[in-house]
């Protein structure tokens, strides 16, 4: 999940959700057709219209879909028998008699789960894609039926109009955000949506998440490169939001202050509002340029890449020179050289978590906050002082 994760993240939170996925199936989309007819169909059943049906007009504002699909969605119940009617000037009504019976009571309604992510599945980190995949599968299995959407709702300041219409829901729905924004939390509550962030901020909106706090890792990280003498640690939090990074800070603030040391931000907890190659790397230059750091410690596998062909550039060697610690994990990582410590986050306990949330209805609005596991390995050496002609001079 960082804090479903890319990372889940957490808390204010980023769960660090964290790789690249392989032979993941596709999960199946369904049109806005069969939503509208799955939400016509619950309304006939439960009784909603004992004479006719409004037009295609209210119905398409009352369901927020084009009445096309409205109309599209009625042609599929006549089909299936539940209306009668339509045509030039013709209401629809619900059908009547034993056969009308007959199809109502043999409809069965499934529960809906809209998986609702900022990006492209393709783009999401490896823990993320599995957290989708097993709460699918498991959902689907009993009988749920499972879609997925991508609407950029991370990068905006408030909730936008146009995600009335473009989010996928109707009474019906229940939806879990993979890191989760206060924008969404926001337009969620307003609309009496019931929605769990996997990961994520919900900036103080009732809404409940599940989570592995970055921040918990960061310090069990902290706490072993400082008993191996390093206080020259660098945390890049790079675009990451004000709450994590306030966690973030505070966690290596104390950290590095129970050292001796004084805590500075720009070098111990450099930031940009961007994650790219260029970006990490210039951080690097720079702290390598004030005092060469000893010890990195990054909450994204991409970051690590960088730094580790930074490092090479310099003749620095792993973990004789510097330290390395991911607060993530992927795939890839097991062919690292040395074995790389980092972090496992628990699949499974957050796919149970979500699926006993989806199943129980608990409106509870607490952090759900799981601890990852610590996979240790090879990159934690005592800490070094590189000689200054080895230090980075461009």
């Amino acid at each position: 999940m960082e804090d479903p994760p890319g990372s889940c993240r957490y808390e204010e939170t980023e769960c660090s959700l964290g790789t690249r996925g392989h032979g993941m199936k596709q999960i199946k989309k369904t049109s806005a057709t069969d939503l509208a007819a799955v939400a016509l169909r619950e309304e006939i059943a439960a009784g909603q219209w004992s004479e006719r049906l409004p037009g295609a007009r209210v119905l398409a504002t009352r369901l927020g879909v084009s009445p096309p699909t409205v109309s599209a969605a009625l042609a599929k119940l006549v089909a299936e028998g539940l209306l009668n009617g339509g045509g030039p000037r013709r209401a629809f009504r619900p059908a009547t008699g034993t056969e009308s019976s007959s199809a109502v009571s043999t409809v069965s309604i499934p529960k809906r789960l809209l998986i609702l992510t900022h990006e492209e599945m393709s783009q999401l980190v490896e823990v993320s894609k599995r957290l989708i995949d097993n709460l699918r599968d498991q959902m689907t299995a009993k009988g749920w039926v499972v879609d997925y959407q991508v609407v950029d709702f991370v990068h905006v300041k408030r909730p936008q109009r146009a995600w009335d219409r473009l989010i996928e829901v109707d009474p019906g729905t229940t939806v879990i955000a993979v890191y989760g924004w206060p924008p969404l939390a926001e337009w969620a509550v307003r609309h009496k949506i019931r929605i769990l962030f996997l990961g994520g901020n919900t900036n103080g909106f009732p809404v409940p998440m599940v989570a592995v706090k970055s921040s918990c890792m960061a310090e069990a990280a902290l706490t072993r490169l400082t008993a191996q003498g390093h206080w020259r640690i660098v945390i890049p939090l790079c675009d990451r939001t004000e709450p994590f990074k306030t966690d973030m800070r505070e966690t290596t603030r104390a950290a590095i202050e129970a050292t001796g040391h004084s805590y500075v931000r720009t070098y111990h907890n450099p930031e940009s509002d961007y994650l790219k190659t260029d970006v990490t790397w210039r951080i690097l230059e720079s702290c390598f340029a004030v005092n060469p750091p000893t010890a990195f410690v990054f909450l994204d596998w991409k970051e690590l890449v960088t730094a580790h062909c930074f490092l090479s550039k310099m003749g620095l060697r792993v973990p004789q020179d510097i330290s390395l610690v991911l607060l993530s994990d992927q795939l890839e990582a097991e062919w690292f050289h040395p074995k790389l410590t980092r972090f496992r986050f628990p699949v499974r306990r957050l796919v149970r978590t979500m699926v006993r949330w989806l199943e129980d209805g608990d409106a509870n609005t607490d952090l759900i906050s799981l601890p990852a596991d610590l996979i240790e390995g090879a990159t934690i050496g005592p800490a070094t002082q590189i000689p200054a002609k080895r230090a980075w001079n461009g």
